[in-house]
C-alpha cells in the first residue's frame, strides 16, 4: 500500500524512465539509443509551520494514506559541540536520554512503547542529536506522552552510564583490533589534528571516557539541548492544532535557555601529498584511504559534485570500482565519496585491498581520480549519473519517517524550503562543463592524504617505491612515530 506522496513521485519519475511509445506501424532507429524525458516538476505536501511556547518550532507535513505518525526532533547540537578534550560527548548525552527519566525507568520506556506498538530512538552524529518517535495514530497520545518525557526529563542515571561506558570502552578496545576502523579514525585524525571536532573518534577515546561523570552529560543537555535550539519534524496522520496542543501540554517543562551559537572552524591547509603507514602484522589486505578536506554541505557546487562523484567512485559501476575490483580484482569493493557537513568535510576514495597487491592499488586509485581531474566524463556517463541519481530520488520518500529524515538535513544545512521539489531539474541542469570545473576544483590529487593500514613488512618497499609523497610511519591512533 503506497503513501500519496510515493504515488506522485512514483509517477513522475516513471516519466523519466518511460520512452516514447511508438505503435507497430512506425520505424524505429534501434541503433540510437532512446532518450527519457526531462526532469519532472514535483511539488510535495506544504510544510505547515507553529512555535510552541517554549520557542520550539514545529513543522508539520500532513499524510493521511496510513494512520501512523513519525516524530523526528532535530537539536543543533552534535559532536561538533564537543569540547576538545572531552570528545564522545554528545554522542553518549544522545544515547542517554531514554535510559530514565524522572517518571520512568529504562524498562518502563521500553514496556509502554512495546505496548502499543510504537518505537523511540536517540542518537547523534557530527552535526546534531535527534529523538525520533513512530507510532500508530491512534496511540499517538500514549506514544507522546513518552517521547515528551525522554525528551524534556532525562536523568542520566549513573548506572546506565556506567553500563554504557563500559560498553564503549569495549568497542574502542575492539576498533584498536580491526584495520578498517583503525584506518578511518586515523583518517580523520590526520586530516584535521585532534584541535579540530572532526579530528576526534565522535564515540570518545579512552581518555575522555574514563574522566567523564554524569554531571558534563547534564551540563551539555542544560547547554545546548534547548527547545530553542531544535526544531521538532512531525510527519504522518495528525493536524496542526490538535499536534501543537499535545505538544504544548507534553513539553511544557522543557524550558529554553541562551544557548551560544558555534561555528566550526577551518581544517588544517593541506600543502602536499604524504602517505602515512600504519602497521598491522599479518593482515590479509590492506586497508586505503586517500583524500583530503573539500567542502561544506553549504556549497552551491553541491549537484555537480553529487553527479561527478557516481561515475567516479559512487556506485558499483563507478570507474574506481570497476577498475579495481572487476579488472585488477585486488578488491571486493572500493569508491569514493564527499561527505557534506556544516563544515568542510572530507572526500575520500576507500578500499580494502589484497595485500601483495596495496602499491598496484594506489597506483589505480591516482590514476582515475587524476583522469577525472584532467578530463572530466563523457555526455554517456553523465546520463547514466544523472538517471540513476533521478531513479533512486523516490526511494527517500516511502514512509513517514523516511519524509521525516530528508527533513532533517534541510533544517540542519540551512536548505530552502523548496530543496525537494526542485532537486531532479537541479541534478538534470549539471553539465559537461560543471562537472570539470568541480573536478578540477576539489580532486587536486597532489594534496591528498594517502592512508594505508596493513602488514608493513609486505607493503611499506612497494608504497615506498612509488614516491607519492613523504612517508611517515603512525601508530594505530595516527600519532607519528618519532
Amino acid at each position: 500500500m503506497k503513501t500519496r506522496i510515493e504515488k506522485v513521485i512514483f509517477g513522475l519519475l516513471l516519466m523519466i524512465a518511460t520512452m516514447q511509445t511508438v505503435s507497430a506501424d512506425d520505424k524505429i532507429d534501434r541503433t540510437q539509443r532512446p532518450t527519457g524525458k526531462p526532469a519532472p516538476k514535483i511539488h510535495l505536501p506544504e510544510i505547515q509551520k507553529a512555535t510552541l511556547k517554549n520557542g520550539l518550532m514545529v513543522w508539520l507535513v500532513e499524510d493521511h494514506e496510513l494512520p501512523t505518525v513519525a516524530f523526528n526532533l532535530v537539536m543543533n547540537a552534535g559532536a561538533d559541540h564537543d569540547p576538545l578534550a572531552q570528545p564522545g560527548l554528545a554522542s553518549i548525552t544522545a544515547d542517554m536520554m531514554d535510559e530514565g527519566t524522572k517518571a520512568r525507568s529504562a524498562l518502563q520506556i521500553s514496556e509502554e512503547l512495546d505496548a502499543v506498538g510504537a518505537s523511540l530512538g536517540t542518537s547523534s552524529n557530527l552535526d546534531g542529536s535527534y529523538v525520533t518517535l513512530n507510532t500508530l495514530s491512534k496511540y499517538l497520545p500514549k506514544s507522546l506522552d513518552v517521547f515528551a518525557d525522554v525528551v524534556a526529563h532525562p536523568t542520566f542515571p549513573d548506572k546506565e552510564f556506567q553500563r554504557i561506558r563500559k560498553q564503549r570502552l569495549a568497542t574502542l578496545l575492539q576498533q584498536k583490533d580491526q584495520p578498517p576502523a583503525i584506518a578511518t579514525n586515523a583518517y580523520y585524525y590526520l586530516l584535521y589534528g585532534s584541535n579540530h571536532p572532526y579530528g576526534n573518534n565522535p564515540s570518545g577515546s579512552e581518555a575522555s571516557l574514563n574522566v567523564m561523570a554524569t554531571s558534563d552529560l547534564v551540563a551539555f543537555y542544560q547547554k545546548y539541548l534547548r527547545p530553542n535550539n531544535a526544531i521538532l519534524i512531525v510527519v504522518g496522520d495528525t493536524k496542526l492544532a490538535e499536534i501543537t496542543s499535545r505538544l504544548e501540554s507534553a513539553l511544557a517543562d522543557w524550558q529554553p535557555g541562551d544557548v551560544a551559537s558555534l561555528t566550526v572552524p577551518p581544517p588544517p591547509v593541506q600543502d602536499k601529498m604524504h602517505v602515512y603507514l600504519i602497521d598491522k602484522p599479518g593482515a590479509p589486505q590492506s586497508e586505503v584511504r586517500i583524500g583530503y578536506p573539500s567542502l561544506p554541505r553549504s556549497t552551491p557546487d553541491f549537484f555537480p559534485v553529487t553527479v561527478m562523484n557516481r561515475i567516479l567512485g559512487g556506485q558499483f559501476s563507478s570507474r574506481i570500482n570497476m577498475n579495481l575490483r572487476e579488472r585488477h580484482g585486488y578488491t571486493y569493493g572500493a569508491g569514493t565519496s564527499f561527505r557534506f557537513l556544516k563544515g568542510i568535510g572530507p572526500f575520500t576514495a576507500s578500499g580494502g585491498i589484497v595485500t601483495e597487491k596495496t602499491d598496484s592499488s594506489l597506483i589505480e586509485f591516482m590514476h582515475e581520480i587524476n583522469t577525472m581531474w584532467e578530463k572530466g566524463m563523457s555526455s554517456e556517463e553523465l546520463s547514466f549519473a544523472k538517471k540513476g541519481l533521478l531513479g533512486n530520488f523516490a526511494l527517500a520518500f516511502e514512509t513517514p519517517a523516511q519524509i521525516a529524515g530528508a527533513l532533517q538535513n534541510v533544517i540542519l544545512y540551512g536548505l530552502p524550503e523548496n530543496y525537494f521539489n526542485t532537486y531532479l531539474q537541479n541534478i538534470d541542469a549539471v553539465s559537461l562543463d560543471d562537472v570539470q570545473r568541480v573536478a578540477k576544483k576539489y580532486l587536486d590529487a597532489s594534496k591528498m592524504a594517502v592512508v594505508v593500514v596493513g602488514d608493513l613488512a609486505r607493503i611499506k618497499e612497494g608504497v615506498a617505491a612509488l614516491k607519492l609523497g613523504d612517508i611517515v610511519l603512525c601508530d594505530i591512533d595516527g600519532h607519528p612515530i618519532p
